[in-house]
Protein backbone atom coordinates (compact mmCIF):
# COMPACT_ATOMS: atom_id res chain seq x y z
CA UNK A 1 0.00 0.00 0.00
CA UNK A 2 1.27 3.47 -0.87
CA UNK A 3 1.93 6.43 1.39
CA UNK A 4 -0.90 8.28 -0.37
CA UNK A 5 -3.33 5.53 0.63
CA UNK A 6 -2.38 5.79 4.31
CA UNK A 7 -2.61 9.57 4.17
CA UNK A 8 -6.09 9.37 2.62
CA UNK A 9 -7.13 6.90 5.36
CA UNK A 10 -5.71 9.18 8.04
CA UNK A 11 -7.54 12.21 6.63
CA UNK A 12 -10.78 10.18 6.46
CA UNK A 13 -10.49 9.10 10.11
CA UNK A 14 -9.59 12.63 11.17
CA UNK A 15 -12.55 14.02 9.26
CA UNK A 16 -14.87 11.46 10.88
CA UNK A 17 -13.59 12.25 14.38
CA UNK A 18 -13.92 15.97 13.74
CA UNK A 19 -17.47 15.52 12.42
CA UNK A 20 -18.45 13.45 15.48
CA UNK A 21 -17.00 16.08 17.81
CA UNK A 22 -18.83 18.86 15.98
CA UNK A 23 -22.06 16.84 16.08
CA UNK A 24 -21.63 16.14 19.81
CA UNK A 25 -20.85 19.78 20.57
CA UNK A 26 -23.86 20.86 18.51
CA UNK A 27 -26.08 18.46 20.46
CA UNK A 28 -24.71 19.82 23.73
CA UNK A 29 -25.46 23.41 22.77
CA UNK A 30 -28.92 22.54 21.41
CA UNK A 31 -29.65 20.41 24.48
CA UNK A 32 -28.72 23.22 26.86
CA UNK A 33 -30.92 25.60 24.88
CA UNK A 34 -33.79 23.10 25.06
CA UNK A 35 -33.46 22.85 28.85
CA UNK A 36 -33.57 26.64 29.14
CA UNK A 37 -36.78 26.66 27.07
CA UNK A 38 -38.35 23.93 29.22
CA UNK A 39 -38.28 21.33 26.41
CA UNK A 40 -36.92 18.61 28.65
CA UNK A 41 -37.75 15.53 26.57
CA UNK A 42 -36.08 17.08 23.53
CA UNK A 43 -33.14 18.10 25.72
CA UNK A 44 -32.83 14.57 27.08
CA UNK A 45 -32.51 13.09 23.61
CA UNK A 46 -29.94 15.68 22.54
CA UNK A 47 -27.80 15.56 25.67
CA UNK A 48 -27.79 11.77 25.87
CA UNK A 49 -25.35 11.63 22.96
CA UNK A 50 -23.23 14.60 24.05
CA UNK A 51 -19.94 14.01 25.92
CA UNK A 52 -20.43 14.40 29.68
CA UNK A 53 -16.97 15.79 30.28
CA UNK A 54 -17.78 19.25 31.61
CA UNK A 55 -19.76 20.93 34.39
CA UNK A 56 -22.41 22.23 31.98
CA UNK A 57 -22.82 18.91 30.15
CA UNK A 58 -23.46 17.04 33.40
CA UNK A 59 -25.56 19.84 34.91
CA UNK A 60 -27.97 20.21 32.01
CA UNK A 61 -28.23 16.47 31.36
CA UNK A 62 -28.99 16.06 35.07
CA UNK A 63 -31.69 18.75 34.87
CA UNK A 64 -33.26 17.04 31.83
CA UNK A 65 -33.27 13.70 33.65
CA UNK A 66 -34.76 15.30 36.78
CA UNK A 67 -37.54 17.09 34.92
CA UNK A 68 -38.46 13.92 33.02
CA UNK A 69 -38.65 11.88 36.22
CA UNK A 70 -35.42 9.84 36.23
CA UNK A 71 -34.32 10.86 39.71
CA UNK A 72 -31.56 8.33 40.37
CA UNK A 73 -29.79 9.06 37.08
CA UNK A 74 -30.31 12.78 37.58
CA UNK A 75 -28.65 12.63 41.00
CA UNK A 76 -25.62 10.82 39.50
CA UNK A 77 -25.01 13.43 36.79
CA UNK A 78 -25.59 16.38 39.10
CA UNK A 79 -23.04 14.97 41.54
CA UNK A 80 -20.67 14.52 38.58
CA UNK A 81 -21.18 18.21 37.77
CA UNK A 82 -20.23 19.13 41.34
CA UNK A 83 -17.09 17.01 41.02
CA UNK A 84 -16.18 19.03 37.91
CA UNK A 85 -16.69 22.34 39.73
CA UNK A 86 -17.72 22.46 43.38
CA UNK A 87 -17.86 26.25 43.60
CA UNK A 88 -20.84 26.93 41.36
CA UNK A 89 -24.36 27.23 42.77
CA UNK A 90 -26.57 25.67 40.09
CA UNK A 91 -25.79 21.98 40.66
CA UNK A 92 -26.29 22.18 44.43
CA UNK A 93 -29.70 23.79 43.83
CA UNK A 94 -30.78 21.10 41.36
CA UNK A 95 -29.64 18.40 43.77
CA UNK A 96 -31.77 20.10 46.42
CA UNK A 97 -34.75 19.89 44.09
CA UNK A 98 -34.12 16.17 43.52
CA UNK A 99 -33.98 15.49 47.26
CA UNK A 100 -37.09 17.58 47.85
CA UNK A 101 -39.05 15.55 45.26
CA UNK A 102 -38.01 12.45 47.24
CA UNK A 103 -39.36 14.09 50.43
CA UNK A 104 -35.82 14.37 51.86
CA UNK A 105 -36.45 17.95 52.92
CA UNK A 106 -33.55 18.24 55.36
CA UNK A 107 -31.05 16.96 52.80
CA UNK A 108 -32.56 19.35 50.24
CA UNK A 109 -32.20 22.32 52.60
CA UNK A 110 -28.52 21.49 53.08
CA UNK A 111 -27.99 21.60 49.31
CA UNK A 112 -29.72 24.96 49.00
CA UNK A 113 -27.52 26.31 51.79
CA UNK A 114 -24.47 25.03 49.88
CA UNK A 115 -25.75 26.68 46.71
CA UNK A 116 -26.24 30.05 48.40
CA UNK A 117 -22.60 30.08 49.51
CA UNK A 118 -21.65 30.59 45.88
CA UNK A 119 -24.30 33.19 45.02
CA UNK A 120 -23.27 36.86 44.88
CA UNK A 121 -25.88 37.79 47.50
CA UNK A 122 -23.73 40.60 48.91
CA UNK A 123 -24.11 42.57 45.66
CA UNK A 124 -27.05 44.74 44.65
CA UNK A 125 -29.06 44.05 41.52
CA UNK A 126 -27.40 46.89 39.58
CA UNK A 127 -24.02 45.24 40.22
CA UNK A 128 -25.12 41.94 38.68
CA UNK A 129 -25.68 40.79 35.12
CA UNK A 130 -28.93 39.13 33.96
CA UNK A 131 -27.57 35.60 34.22
CA UNK A 132 -26.42 36.13 37.82
CA UNK A 133 -29.82 37.56 38.77
CA UNK A 134 -31.57 34.67 37.04
CA UNK A 135 -29.47 32.14 38.98
CA UNK A 136 -30.20 33.84 42.31
CA UNK A 137 -33.95 33.82 41.65
CA UNK A 138 -33.86 30.19 40.47
CA UNK A 139 -32.05 29.04 43.63
CA UNK A 140 -34.23 31.02 46.05
CA UNK A 141 -37.42 29.93 44.26
CA UNK A 142 -36.36 26.27 44.41
CA UNK A 143 -35.49 26.66 48.08
CA UNK A 144 -38.98 28.10 48.64
CA UNK A 145 -40.55 25.09 46.89
CA UNK A 146 -38.74 22.81 49.33
CA UNK A 147 -39.91 24.86 52.32
CA UNK A 148 -43.52 24.70 51.06
CA UNK A 149 -43.31 20.93 50.61
CA UNK A 150 -41.88 20.67 54.14
CA UNK A 151 -44.72 22.76 55.57
CA UNK A 152 -42.48 25.74 56.36
CA UNK A 153 -44.49 28.40 54.56
CA UNK A 154 -43.02 31.35 56.47
CA UNK A 155 -39.50 30.31 55.44
CA UNK A 156 -40.67 30.00 51.83
CA UNK A 157 -42.08 33.53 51.90
CA UNK A 158 -38.75 34.81 53.32
CA UNK A 159 -36.80 33.20 50.46
CA UNK A 160 -39.15 34.64 47.82
CA UNK A 161 -39.19 38.08 49.44
CA UNK A 162 -35.38 38.02 49.33
CA UNK A 163 -35.58 37.14 45.62
CA UNK A 164 -37.76 40.21 44.95
CA UNK A 165 -34.81 42.43 45.93
CA UNK A 166 -33.07 41.34 42.74
CA UNK A 167 -36.03 41.45 40.34
CA UNK A 168 -39.33 42.83 41.57
CA UNK A 169 -41.03 42.13 38.22
CA UNK A 170 -40.23 38.44 37.90
CA UNK A 171 -43.39 36.30 37.41
CA UNK A 172 -41.74 33.19 38.88
CA UNK A 173 -41.38 34.93 42.25
CA UNK A 174 -45.06 35.88 42.39
CA UNK A 175 -46.14 32.43 41.26
CA UNK A 176 -43.97 31.03 44.07
CA UNK A 177 -45.63 33.36 46.58
CA UNK A 178 -48.97 32.20 45.23
CA UNK A 179 -47.91 28.60 45.90
CA UNK A 180 -46.89 29.51 49.45
CA UNK A 181 -50.19 31.18 50.30
CA UNK A 182 -52.10 28.37 48.59
CA UNK A 183 -50.33 25.87 50.87
CA UNK A 184 -51.42 27.96 53.85
CA UNK A 185 -55.02 28.05 52.62
CA UNK A 186 -54.92 31.84 52.15
CA UNK A 187 -56.67 31.69 48.78
CA UNK A 188 -57.19 35.43 48.24
CA UNK A 189 -53.51 36.19 48.84
CA UNK A 190 -52.56 33.29 46.59
CA UNK A 191 -54.87 34.59 43.86
CA UNK A 192 -53.45 38.11 44.16
CA UNK A 193 -49.91 36.84 43.62
CA UNK A 194 -50.83 34.59 40.70
CA UNK A 195 -52.63 37.50 39.05
CA UNK A 196 -49.58 39.71 39.64
CA UNK A 197 -47.43 37.10 37.89
CA UNK A 198 -49.83 37.20 34.92
CA UNK A 199 -49.52 40.99 34.74
CA UNK A 200 -45.79 40.62 34.26
CA UNK A 201 -46.14 37.67 31.87
CA UNK A 202 -49.59 37.03 30.36
CA UNK A 203 -50.41 33.32 29.91
CA UNK A 204 -47.67 32.34 32.35
CA UNK A 205 -48.40 28.62 32.79
CA UNK A 206 -47.36 28.25 36.48
CA UNK A 207 -49.66 31.13 37.46
CA UNK A 208 -52.62 29.76 35.48
CA UNK A 209 -51.91 26.38 37.05
CA UNK A 210 -51.96 27.98 40.50
CA UNK A 211 -55.31 29.63 39.86
CA UNK A 212 -56.61 26.23 38.80
CA UNK A 213 -55.35 24.72 42.05
CA UNK A 214 -57.19 27.35 44.07
CA UNK A 215 -60.42 26.57 42.23
CA UNK A 216 -59.86 22.85 42.80
CA UNK A 217 -59.36 23.38 46.54
CA UNK A 218 -62.63 25.33 46.56
CA UNK A 219 -64.32 22.44 44.68
CA UNK A 220 -64.97 24.69 41.67
CA UNK A 221 -64.01 21.91 39.30
CA UNK A 222 -65.22 23.46 36.05
CA UNK A 223 -63.23 26.64 36.73
CA UNK A 224 -60.21 24.59 37.79
CA UNK A 225 -60.36 22.60 34.55
CA UNK A 226 -60.66 25.80 32.53
CA UNK A 227 -57.49 27.22 34.12
CA UNK A 228 -55.53 24.00 33.61
CA UNK A 229 -56.55 23.88 29.96
CA UNK A 230 -55.27 27.47 29.63
CA UNK A 231 -52.00 26.52 31.33
CA UNK A 232 -51.50 23.52 29.03
CA UNK A 233 -52.26 25.63 25.96
CA UNK A 234 -49.87 28.35 27.16
CA UNK A 235 -47.04 25.82 27.52
CA UNK A 236 -47.45 22.40 25.93
CA UNK A 237 -44.39 21.21 27.90
CA UNK A 238 -45.73 22.22 31.34
CA UNK A 239 -46.35 18.75 32.74
CA UNK A 240 -48.20 19.66 35.98
CA UNK A 241 -51.11 21.19 34.02
CA UNK A 242 -51.65 17.95 32.11
CA UNK A 243 -51.62 15.98 35.34
CA UNK A 244 -54.23 18.26 36.93
CA UNK A 245 -56.35 18.13 33.77
CA UNK A 246 -56.29 14.36 33.92
CA UNK A 247 -57.19 14.37 37.60
CA UNK A 248 -60.20 16.64 37.12
CA UNK A 249 -61.43 14.69 34.11
CA UNK A 250 -61.10 11.54 36.20
CA UNK A 251 -63.18 13.05 39.02
CA UNK A 252 -65.80 14.08 36.46
CA UNK A 253 -65.92 10.49 35.13
CA UNK A 254 -64.61 11.69 31.77
CA UNK A 255 -62.15 8.83 31.52
CA UNK A 256 -61.22 9.12 27.84
CA UNK A 257 -60.23 12.76 28.36
CA UNK A 258 -58.34 11.76 31.50
CA UNK A 259 -56.46 9.09 29.57
CA UNK A 260 -55.44 11.62 26.91
CA UNK A 261 -54.17 14.07 29.55
CA UNK A 262 -52.23 11.44 31.50
CA UNK A 263 -50.70 10.08 28.30
CA UNK A 264 -49.32 13.56 27.58
CA UNK A 265 -48.02 13.81 31.14
CA UNK A 266 -46.32 10.44 30.74
CA UNK A 267 -44.70 11.65 27.50
CA UNK A 268 -43.32 14.69 29.31
CA UNK A 269 -42.18 12.81 32.43
CA UNK A 270 -41.40 9.31 31.09
CA UNK A 271 -38.99 8.43 33.87
CA UNK A 272 -41.62 8.81 36.58
CA UNK A 273 -44.13 6.06 37.37
CA UNK A 274 -46.74 8.66 38.32
CA UNK A 275 -48.16 9.26 34.85
CA UNK A 276 -48.51 5.58 34.02
CA UNK A 277 -50.07 4.86 37.40
CA UNK A 278 -52.77 7.49 36.93
CA UNK A 279 -53.22 6.35 33.36
CA UNK A 280 -53.96 2.90 34.78
CA UNK A 281 -56.35 4.47 37.26
CA UNK A 282 -58.25 6.09 34.39
CA UNK A 283 -58.61 2.75 32.61
CA UNK A 284 -59.77 1.34 35.94
CA UNK A 285 -62.40 4.08 36.21
CA UNK A 286 -63.47 3.33 32.65
CA UNK A 287 -63.98 -0.30 33.64
CA UNK A 288 -61.10 -1.71 31.57
CA UNK A 289 -59.58 -3.68 34.43
CA UNK A 290 -57.26 -5.78 32.27
CA UNK A 291 -55.68 -2.71 30.64
CA UNK A 292 -55.26 -1.12 34.06
CA UNK A 293 -53.52 -4.23 35.36
CA UNK A 294 -51.26 -4.37 32.30
CA UNK A 295 -50.02 -0.82 32.90
CA UNK A 296 -49.63 -1.32 36.66
CA UNK A 297 -47.59 -4.46 36.09
CA UNK A 298 -45.27 -2.42 33.83
CA UNK A 299 -44.80 0.13 36.61
CA UNK A 300 -44.23 -2.48 39.32
CA UNK A 301 -41.77 -4.39 37.13
CA UNK A 302 -39.51 -1.32 37.28
CA UNK A 303 -40.25 -0.39 40.89
CA UNK A 304 -41.95 -3.11 42.98
CA UNK A 305 -42.12 -0.78 45.99
CA UNK A 306 -43.95 2.07 44.28
CA UNK A 307 -46.81 2.72 46.69
CA UNK A 308 -49.33 4.27 44.30
CA UNK A 309 -49.09 1.37 41.84
CA UNK A 310 -49.46 -1.18 44.64
CA UNK A 311 -52.55 0.66 45.90
CA UNK A 312 -54.22 0.84 42.50
CA UNK A 313 -53.42 -2.78 41.76
CA UNK A 314 -55.22 -3.62 45.00
CA UNK A 315 -58.20 -1.55 43.83
CA UNK A 316 -58.39 -3.46 40.55
CA UNK A 317 -58.10 -6.80 42.32
CA UNK A 318 -60.97 -5.83 44.63
CA UNK A 319 -63.16 -5.25 41.58
CA UNK A 320 -62.05 -8.63 40.28
CA UNK A 321 -63.10 -10.01 43.70
CA UNK A 322 -59.62 -11.38 44.36
CA UNK A 323 -59.68 -10.11 47.93
CA UNK A 324 -56.73 -12.03 49.37
CA UNK A 325 -54.47 -10.84 46.54
CA UNK A 326 -55.75 -7.28 46.98
CA UNK A 327 -54.79 -7.30 50.67
CA UNK A 328 -51.36 -8.61 49.69
CA UNK A 329 -50.80 -5.47 47.59
CA UNK A 330 -52.25 -3.14 50.23
CA UNK A 331 -49.75 -4.59 52.71
CA UNK A 332 -46.89 -3.61 50.38
CA UNK A 333 -47.78 0.07 50.79
CA UNK A 334 -45.89 1.98 53.50
CA UNK A 335 -48.19 3.41 56.20
CA UNK A 336 -47.11 6.97 55.34
CA UNK A 337 -48.25 6.37 51.73
CA UNK A 338 -51.72 5.25 52.74
CA UNK A 339 -54.46 7.86 52.40
CA UNK A 340 -58.19 8.23 52.84
CA UNK A 341 -58.95 6.73 49.42
CA UNK A 342 -56.80 3.67 50.08
CA UNK A 343 -58.36 2.93 53.47
CA UNK A 344 -61.81 3.46 51.99
CA UNK A 345 -61.08 1.01 49.17
CA UNK A 346 -59.65 -1.50 51.63
CA UNK A 347 -62.90 -1.35 53.60
CA UNK A 348 -64.81 -2.59 50.53
CA UNK A 349 -63.24 -6.04 50.93
CA UNK A 350 -65.01 -6.42 54.27
CA UNK A 351 -68.21 -4.74 53.13
CA UNK A 352 -68.42 -7.30 50.34
CA UNK A 353 -67.78 -10.08 52.85
CA UNK A 354 -70.43 -8.53 55.12
CA UNK A 355 -67.82 -8.22 57.87
CA UNK A 356 -69.08 -4.74 58.69
CA UNK A 357 -67.21 -4.17 61.96
CA UNK A 358 -63.91 -4.70 60.14
CA UNK A 359 -65.08 -2.47 57.28
CA UNK A 360 -65.85 0.34 59.74
CA UNK A 361 -62.34 0.07 61.21
CA UNK A 362 -60.84 0.93 57.82
CA UNK A 363 -63.45 3.61 57.14
CA UNK A 364 -62.61 5.24 60.48
CA UNK A 365 -58.96 5.26 59.41
CA UNK A 366 -60.03 6.87 56.12
CA UNK A 367 -61.93 9.64 57.94
CA UNK A 368 -58.95 10.21 60.27
CA UNK A 369 -56.67 10.53 57.23
CA UNK A 370 -58.87 13.24 55.68
CA UNK A 371 -61.95 14.56 57.46
CA UNK A 372 -63.01 16.46 54.34
CA UNK A 373 -62.89 13.63 51.80
CA UNK A 374 -66.47 13.47 50.56
CA UNK A 375 -65.93 10.10 48.86
CA UNK A 376 -65.01 8.46 52.17
CA UNK A 377 -68.35 9.48 53.69
CA UNK A 378 -70.09 8.10 50.61
CA UNK A 379 -68.37 4.73 51.01
CA UNK A 380 -69.12 4.78 54.74
CA UNK A 381 -72.76 5.50 53.95
CA UNK A 382 -72.92 2.62 51.48
CA UNK A 383 -71.46 0.18 54.02
CA UNK A 384 -74.04 1.22 56.62
CA UNK A 385 -76.77 1.01 53.97
CA UNK A 386 -75.72 -2.54 53.15
CA UNK A 387 -76.08 -3.40 56.83
CA UNK A 388 -79.55 -1.80 56.65
CA UNK A 389 -78.60 0.92 59.14
CA UNK A 390 -80.45 3.55 57.13
CA UNK A 391 -80.41 6.34 59.71
CA UNK A 392 -76.66 6.06 60.28
CA UNK A 393 -76.12 5.74 56.53
CA UNK A 394 -78.00 9.01 55.96
CA UNK A 395 -75.67 10.88 58.32
CA UNK A 396 -72.65 9.83 56.28
CA UNK A 397 -74.33 10.31 52.88
CA UNK A 398 -75.55 13.80 53.78
CA UNK A 399 -72.02 14.67 54.94
CA UNK A 400 -70.66 13.62 51.54
CA UNK A 401 -73.28 15.82 49.84
CA UNK A 402 -72.48 18.73 52.14
CA UNK A 403 -68.81 18.42 51.17
CA UNK A 404 -69.72 18.71 47.48
CA UNK A 405 -69.45 15.15 46.18
CA UNK A 406 -69.67 14.90 42.40
CA UNK A 407 -70.98 11.33 42.39
CA UNK A 408 -74.79 11.57 42.23
CA UNK A 409 -75.03 8.01 43.57
CA UNK A 410 -74.69 9.56 47.02
CA UNK A 411 -77.96 11.42 46.45
CA UNK A 412 -79.65 8.27 45.18
CA UNK A 413 -78.59 6.21 48.19
CA UNK A 414 -79.83 9.00 50.47
CA UNK A 415 -83.17 8.99 48.67
CA UNK A 416 -83.49 5.23 49.15
CA UNK A 417 -82.66 5.60 52.85
CA UNK A 418 -85.42 8.18 53.23
CA UNK A 419 -87.82 5.75 51.54
CA UNK A 420 -87.03 2.96 54.01
CA UNK A 421 -87.33 5.43 56.90
CA UNK A 422 -90.77 6.47 55.56
CA UNK A 423 -89.57 10.07 55.08
CA UNK A 424 -90.93 10.22 51.56
CA UNK A 425 -90.97 14.01 51.08
CA UNK A 426 -87.27 14.22 51.94
CA UNK A 427 -86.65 11.34 49.58
CA UNK A 428 -88.37 13.22 46.75
CA UNK A 429 -86.37 16.36 47.54
CA UNK A 430 -82.92 14.71 47.50
CA UNK A 431 -83.70 12.63 44.40
CA UNK A 432 -84.91 15.73 42.57
CA UNK A 433 -81.49 17.26 43.24
CA UNK A 434 -79.89 14.09 41.90
CA UNK A 435 -81.92 14.29 38.68
CA UNK A 436 -81.06 17.99 38.29
CA UNK A 437 -77.36 17.11 38.52
CA UNK A 438 -77.60 14.14 36.17
CA UNK A 439 -80.92 13.16 34.56
CA UNK A 440 -79.44 9.99 33.07
CA UNK A 441 -79.27 7.91 36.26
CA UNK A 442 -82.15 5.45 35.95
CA UNK A 443 -82.31 4.51 39.64
CA UNK A 444 -82.96 8.14 40.63
CA UNK A 445 -86.21 8.14 38.62
CA UNK A 446 -87.25 4.75 40.06
CA UNK A 447 -86.74 5.72 43.68
CA UNK A 448 -88.26 9.17 43.29
CA UNK A 449 -91.31 7.37 41.88
CA UNK A 450 -91.31 5.05 44.90
CA UNK A 451 -91.15 8.05 47.25
CA UNK A 452 -93.97 9.80 45.37
CA UNK A 453 -95.98 6.60 45.71
CA UNK A 454 -95.32 6.66 49.45
CA UNK A 455 -97.23 9.95 49.77
CA UNK A 456 -99.89 8.96 47.21
CA UNK A 457 -98.75 11.44 44.55
CA UNK A 458 -99.88 9.06 41.86
CA UNK A 459 -99.53 11.33 38.83
CA UNK A 460 -95.93 12.18 39.76
CA UNK A 461 -95.16 8.52 40.50
CA UNK A 462 -96.66 7.52 37.14
CA UNK A 463 -94.49 10.05 35.25
CA UNK A 464 -91.30 8.85 36.98
CA UNK A 465 -92.02 5.15 36.50
CA UNK A 466 -92.57 5.86 32.78
CA UNK A 467 -89.27 7.73 32.65
CA UNK A 468 -87.50 4.84 34.38
CA UNK A 469 -88.93 2.39 31.84
CA UNK A 470 -87.24 4.42 29.06
CA UNK A 471 -83.95 3.29 30.64
CA UNK A 472 -85.06 -0.20 31.67
CA UNK A 473 -87.92 -1.28 29.37
CA UNK A 474 -87.84 -4.91 30.53
CA UNK A 475 -88.11 -4.31 34.28
CA UNK A 476 -91.25 -6.24 35.39
CA UNK A 477 -91.60 -4.30 38.66
CA UNK A 478 -91.69 -0.97 36.82
CA UNK A 479 -94.18 -2.33 34.30
CA UNK A 480 -96.49 -3.36 37.15
CA UNK A 481 -96.11 0.06 38.78
CA UNK A 482 -97.04 1.81 35.53
CA UNK A 483 -100.23 -0.28 35.35
CA UNK A 484 -100.97 0.51 38.99
CA UNK A 485 -100.27 4.26 38.97
CA UNK A 486 -101.03 5.13 35.35
CA UNK A 487 -103.88 2.74 34.75
CA UNK A 488 -102.22 1.46 31.55
CA UNK A 489 -99.57 -0.88 30.20
CA UNK A 490 -96.24 0.48 29.08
Amino acid sequence: MTTKYFLRRAYTVLFFITAVNIYSQDNLERGIAAVKKGEYVNALNLLKSAPHDSYDANLYYGIALFKTGSLKDAEKYIKDAIKKDDERPEAYSVLGGIYSSQKKYGDAAAQFDASKKYLPLSKTSDQLDKEEISTIISVLSSEAENFIADGKVDEAIKSLTAAKIYDNDNPAIYAGLGDAYLARGAYELAKTNYEQALKFKPNYAPALYGLGKIAFKQKKYSLSLEEQIKAAEADNNFAPAFFEKGLIFYLLDKFNDAIEAFERYDQLVPGSPRGKTYLAKSYYGKGDLDKALEILDQVLAKDPDYGEANKYKAYVLIDKKDYSKAEEYFNKVKPEDMNSEAYSKWSKIYTEKKEFSKAYEYLDKAVAADTNDENVYFEYGKALFNEQKYGDALVKLNKSIELGILNVASYVYAGICYFYLNEFDKGVEILTKSIELNPNVASAWLWRANNYAGVSKNAEACADYKKYIEFEPNDPFAQEQVKKFCGEQK
